[in-house]
């Protein structure tokens, strides 16, 4: 299996030697005769090889690709969200246009069916009502922690109690 490797690698190093005298021969063929020609062939072939170098480095620079494509990538996904985050949004604001109607004349219903409830309520009652609903307003925090609390602490005593029975 040696020999095999080598046999293929000196057939690459003499056709690379191959094409390289071919390549030294052509331009030797095609040389210029006049000297500032000569340098202007130099100095194409130099500008020539630097940018073949610098091709063949930045295709051997596997961070700075593997940076360029994750940033590539960090767009597409950033411009998916936004598109998304305006698809929500203008869902949102369909559902709202949709339900602003239906909501309006459920509030109208109930405060049509409150009124004479309301009306025949002792004017004490209305004030305590009025103050409570005041003041929950003021303290939702609170009052929402409280209820959650009330909420489990029943929860808890339930549970237990049909463990022991």
């Amino acid at each position: 299996m040696t020999t095999g490797k080598r046999a293929g690698e000196d057939a690459g190093q003499q056709a690379a030697v191959a094409g390289t005298s071919a390549a030294h021969e052509a331009a030797e063929a095609t040389a210029p005769d006049d000297p500032q020609e000569l340098k202007r062939e130099i100095e194409r072939t130099r500008e020539q090889l630097g940018e073949t170098v610098e091709e063949l480095v930045a295709k051997t620079d596997v961070k700075s690709r593997a940076q360029a494509k994750a940033t590539e990538l960090s767009g597409v996904v950033k411009a998916k969200v936004g598109q998304a985050q305006q698809k929500a949004a203008q869902g949102a604001h369909s559902v709202r246009g949709q339900l602003a109607g239906p909501t309006a004349t459920a509030q109208t219903r109930v405060s049509a069916a409150a009124a004479p409830v309301w009306e025949a309520t002792p004017q004490p009652v209305r004030e305590a009502v009025t103050k409570g609903a005041s003041t929950a307003k003021q303290r939702r925090v609170p009052l929402t922690a409280g209820a959650a609390g009330l909420l489990l602490a029943c929860y808890l005593i339930a549970r237990r109690r049909r463990r022991h029975h």
